[in-house]
């Protein structure tokens, strides 16, 4: 582009100088043809790549011949275009015009250098013309080329602040997706054991009534509670508590354990038999996995009576301060078979929701059903010693 720019100053001052020069000429034919040469080195010029073609050799000839031809001081400052760098073209018309004055014979010195003077003095304003033109070219030529990165650059940002608003509406949609998860997880797994043992305390109270009527009304209170106990865990699920992530002791982690076994024996009468490590406050758990531990259990033992009609429980918990281990087996007989049993274990909804958990932990959750029913759940932590730790579960 600046080439062509080039081409449009350099085509209007030829022009310009040669209609000036026609009143001066020594030789109106000559100075027409020398100009129509120029004007074709000219346009050879900008539309070439290589600047040291021959017409760029031709020019100080040509401009120099035209300068001799017109008989006119000021046609020297064509001289100007003969294709040399700008600097240098700034002394070109002086210098040509000195040159011929030498060989013209030209003896008053004054005169001389008052000509020189001029010739400089016009050259420079040649200079200035020339890069205030092809500099109000280039700002007008940038002004799009800014407007389209102003553009571009708005486009971007705009582009950005989507995917921002994107990516938060994504990252709110998760976690309410896994809130919801949770409250689904442990509505079923508290729920679902106090209902349980609701039932199985109705059934024995039905049974008891005709013969011991005061043993049925007892059974009957003992499934108001249970009902009452799983409403609590409703509510408790659905409400979000400020210290849900905080750690707690292994030790209190047991207790609750014990409880809920206890419960369990209490509303079923069947048997627990146990191996658990020694109260240990000085070891923390994530909050959140003895939640889920504890609720996981209850439903396993659920399914036991349930499922595998299990009259005999065998529970074993491991704890170090890197991992904690649980695993329930069962004496329960169930319709599992070879060909429904992977299917079963895959896809039953209370299994799903544990082995969800524990692979998004970082753990692992196995179930079998050979001779009875076996559960073993892994849940990795980074073992805390302070009772106000706020590490996140997972």
């Amino acid at each position: 582009m600046q080439k062509t720019d080039n081409y449009v100053f350099s085509s209007v001052f030829i022009t310009l100088l040669t209609l000036a020069t026609l009143f001066s000429t020594l030789n109106i034919k000559a100075t027409f043809i020398l100009y129509g040469l120029i004007m074709i080195c000219v346009t050879l010029r900008s539309i070439s790549d290589n600047e040291k073609n021959f017409h760029s050799y031709l020019m100080p000839v040509l401009t120099g011949l035209f300068a001799v031809f017109s008989g006119n001081l000021h046609a020297f400052t064509i001289m100007y275009e003969s294709g040399f760098r700008k600097k240098i073209r700034l002394f070109l018309p002086s210098s040509a015009y000195l040159l011929y004055s030498l060989f013209s014979g030209i003896g008053n010195l004054p005169l001389l250098i008052f000509r020189l003077l001029i010739l400089a003095a016009e050259a420079f304003l040649l200079f200035t013309a020339e890069t205030i033109i092809l500099r109000y070219y280039e700002a007008r030529k940038s002004i799009p080329k800014a407007v389209g990165i102003t553009a571009l650059s708005e486009m971007y940002t705009k582009k950005l602040n989507q995917e921002l608003v994107i990516k938060n509406f994504l990252s709110d949609r998760n976690a309410r997706l896994e809130e919801r998860e949770n409250i689904s997880r442990s509505i079923h797994n508290s729920v679902g054991h106090s209902i349980t043992a609701a039932i199985v305390t109705l059934e024995a109270a039905e049974m008891l009534f005709d013969k011991s009527p005061e043993k049925a009304c007892e059974k009957i209170i003992t499934a108001r509670e249970r009902i009452r106990s799983g409403l609590d865990s409703i509510r408790h699920a659905v409400r979000v508590l400020d210290n849900e992530a905080v750690s707690i002791s292994l030790g209190d982690f047991l207790s609750g354990i014990n409880t809920a076994a206890d419960e369990f024996v209490m509303d079923t009468m069947r048997v627990i038999h146990r191996d658990v490590p020694e109260d240990n406050n000085d070891l923390f758990i994530p909050r959140e996995h003895t939640e889920f531990l504890t609720g996981a259990f209850q439903e396993i033992l659920s399914n036991g009576v349930k499922h595998g009609n299990a009259d005999v429980f065998f529970l074993h918990i491991t704890a170090d301060s890197t991992h904690i281990k649980l695993t329930v087996n069962d004496n329960g007989t169930s319709d599992f078979s070879a060909i429904n049993s992977s299917a079963r274990l895959r896809d039953g909804f209370g299994l799903k929701k544990i082995r969800s958990y524990a692979n998004k932990c970082g753990g692992s959750a196995s179930f079998s059903n050979d001779n009875g029913f076996k559960t073993e759940i892994t849940l990795p932590f980074e073992g805390g010693t302070n009772e106000h730790d706020k590490d996140s579960a997972c």
